[in-house]
């Protein structure tokens, strides 16, 4: 719910509103107050129609000056919500007579959107180049780009190409600009597509660059541009995309492969969960000798084992491949840099999956003399440890535990801590749980901990309340005031987006540690989430104030319905989306996954039609966040009726379900703190941990109960269920 009251900007109009006594000016000025904060409540929960009537009833009471052109303002937004432009734009024209200078542009701007989702190009082109007058610079490229691509739709490509050349270096503004130019058959509009399609790959205009190019100007893009954008979208997760680079350079070739396609088909192949296909792709280019494109190869031939179950082959072409340092298609900068080191981990410790115990131990004894400075070195010493307790040497696995502790902080210290006390024969247990618990209490081995020590009717040891945070003075700058009294005017005025925006962007300017307190504050009180995380995160010391910040409850009046219709703990799901996107909306990750819960275009569209649950993944589906919470709760509703035990059903949010299915059926039985040691990927191992953690956290901030946690209960076998 926006948290807005009586003290929100607008209100301090009240002297300008009325030229007659206060003792008639009290009741319309309530009743007006009382419909705009109410329009703005319901807008913020997107509820149009109550955001309507509250509008409308301001109106009824007050309609002329600034305060009539706020009610008309909330009443365009609820149109807009309700899907009515074209009563918006009017809406939003009567607002525009006596608006403040602050929020004018904004609602300039959200007119000419509403002319052209009305078919009305020309008259949005019009509007947008209106928008800019008082906008903030930076918004300056982007408006540019709107009004271009409304000359465009109206069939005004020479006014496209004079608006789209004002936007500068904005990727939709160039976009805009080489269609216009194409269009008037300017002969510099395959160059500025070219230059587009390769600068930004990855990216929506450089992607619709490239489709141009290929549809009206062949060529163009030589072979080369098009093996580097597959380069770049391998990298990137867009495996689809890179595919299809590779099959138009295939294609001009003759069906004869230059150098360095045939390893990237098959990365794509890997990446796309087709193995064997990539094995069959990549066998005959490992099979020549030499470095190069052959020992990349050998790469792929070595992750295709491994994900096939073909332990032995796999470790013998890892050993190759951290020998042979090859350079691979697909990796980041830091996976290719690590690439020997993580090679000769996974040489060492992938026959553990098949308990060969010993053979682990010896191998991660060989990495940790030989690389005891890799990335990977605390891996192997938890993995060392953990080797030597499944292959039943429980005094040298301890002594592996107390290494680490003496070595270690955080998380890895309070692991090792942990495992001394349940591997202890004798009374030392009670001494070991404390001493976990306090290195990290509000972690995941602190949770552990504080559970054995109850089962041992032993409290756990007093945690140091966090001290409170300081209030801040007000700002000492006044632009930074104004901007921020601008944020809560937005925010009240419906115009949440542009309230965040405004405030996103404040968050990235270099004074804002010196502001940090301000932000968080502010972007608390406009319902935002992604401002205060981050701020708590990277500015500010701990505090009761900035742990709130740091768990915000983001967008409640959609999440906590939606959880609540389909089972799923309000917190386990604000929980996924703190680890998942950091409440970051347009967030994307390597693997293609888009918005708060992170999801795939395929996954959504499968939720669509299995939970009834909309999934579109066009343009804006998934960074809508409305949307992505929906869906996502969705998923994890129905992951939680498959695995029932919440550790499992994180872990197939993130590995998938069948790697989540594999690991619960073979390792059924075993109790639940040793079933989240023994998940085999490491980011999915971490990824449980956190978000169990986080969740107990929320849960306490919140003021509910405890989840129930018993670190003995054994995992039970997944049962039928979602599998994608």
């Amino acid at each position: 719910m926006l948290r807005l009251d009586l003290r929100t900007p607008f209100v301090t109009l009240l002297g300008l509103l009325f030229v007659t006594s206060p003792a008639r000016a009290a009741a319309p000025f309530t009743d007006w107050a009382d419909g705009t904060t109410g329009a703005a409540a319901a807008i913020a929960a997107g509820d149009a129609d109550a955001a309507l009537r509250a509008a409308r009833g301001a109106l009824a009471h007050i309609t002329a000056g600034e305060a009539g052109a706020r009610a008309h303002l909330l009443a365009a937004r609820a149109l807009e919500i309700g899907g009515r432009p074209a009563e918006a734009a009017a809406e939003f024209t009567s607002a525009l007579a006596s608006l403040p200078l602050g929020l004018a542009p904004a609602a300039r701007a959200r007119r000419a959107a509403d002319l052209g989702l009305d078919g009305h190009p020309a008259e949005a082109a019009a509007a947008w180049a209106e928008a800019t007058i008082g906008a903030a610079p930076a918004d300056l490229p982007s408006l540019a780009a709107a009004e271009a691509r409304a000359w465009l739709s109206a069939g005004v490509p020479a006014e496209a190409a004079r608006a789209g050349a004002t936007g500068g270096t904005d990727p939709a503004a160039r976009l805009a600009l080489a269609r216009a130019w194409a269009v008037l058959g300017d002969p510099r509009a395959p160059a500025a597509l070219r230059t587009l399609a390769t600068d930004r790959v990855g990216e929506p205009e450089a992607e619709t660059a490239a489709r141009i190019l290929g549809g009206s100007f062949p060529g163009v893009l030589t072979l080369a541009d098009r093996l580097d954008r597959g380069r770049h979208l391998l990298a990137s997760g867009r495996t689809a995309l890179a595919i299809a680079e590779i099959d138009a350079v295939d294609a001009a070739t003759g069906g004869a492969p230059l150098p360095g396609a045939t390893v990237m088909r098959a990365m794509a192949l890997l990446q796309s969960g087709r193995p064997d296909e990539a094995e069959r792709t990549a066998a005959p280019v490992a099979a020549l000798p030499g470095p190069g494109e052959p020992a990349a190869a050998r790469f792929v031939l070595a992750r295709a084992a491994a994900r096939q179950g073909r332990i032995d082959e796999a470790v013998a072409r890892y050993r190759q491949v951290s020998r042979e340092r090859p350079v691979v298609p697909g990796l980041t900068s830091a996976q290719q840099a690590d690439l020997p080191d993580d090679a000769a981990f996974l040489a060492a410790w992938l026959p553990y999956d098949t308990g060969r115990f010993s053979e682990v131990v010896t191998g991660l004894r060989r990495f940790l003399r030989d690389r005891s400075a890799a990335r990977r070195a605390p891996d192997a010493r938890w993995f060392l440890a953990w080797s030597l307790l499944r292959s039943g040497d429980r005094t040298a696995a301890r002594t592996a535990f107390r290494e680490i502790a003496e070595r270690e902080t955080g998380q890895a210290r309070a692991a090792a801590l942990y495992w001394l006390g349940r591997t202890d024969p004798g009374t030392g247990a009670v001494a070991a749980y404390q001493a976990a618990f306090t290195e990290l209490p509000g972690g995941w081995y602190g949770l552990l901990a504080a559970a054995r020590l109850e089962r041992l009717s032993v409290p756990p040891p007093a945690v140091e309340p966090l001290p409170p945070s300081p209030l801040p003075d007000p700002p000492r700058d006044p632009r930074l005031a104004a901007s921020l009294a601008l944020a809560v005017d937005l925010a009240g005025a419906g115009l949440r987006e542009e309230s965040v925006a405004l405030l996103l962007r404040l968050s990235r300017a270099p004074e804002a540690r010196a502001n940090a307190v301000h932000l968080a504050e502010v972007a608390a009180l406009c319902g935002d989430a992604e401002v205060p995380h981050r701020v708590a995160r990277d500015f500010l010391p701990p505090g009761i104030r900035a742990q709130r910040w740091s768990y915000p409850d983001a967008l409640p009046e959609v999440l906590r319905p939606a959880a609540g219709a389909l089972g799923v703990d309000p917190a386990l799901a604000l929980a996924v989306m703190r680890r998942e996107s950091a409440f970051v909306a347009s967030a994307r990750s390597g693997a293609a996954a888009e918005g708060l819960l992170q999801l795939r275009p395929e996954t959504a569209r499968r939720l669509g039609w299995i939970a009834g649950v909309p999934g579109d993944a066009g343009e804006s589906g998934l960074t809508d966040p409305a949307g992505n919470i929906r869906l996502g709760i969705a998923y994890l509703g129905l992951l939680s009726d498959r695995f029932g035990e919440p550790a499992q059903a994180l872990a197939a949010y993130n590995a998938g379900p069948p790697a989540a299915e594999k690991w619960s059926r073979a390792r059924a039985g075993l109790p639940l703190d040793e079933w989240v040691e023994e998940i085999p990927y490491r980011e999915t191992r971490q990824y449980v941990r956190a978000v169990l953690a986080d969740r107990a956290r929320y849960r306490k901030l919140a003021g509910d109960a405890p989840a129930p946690l018993d670190p003995s209960a054994p995992i039970s076998p997944a049962a039928p269920g979602v599998a994608f």
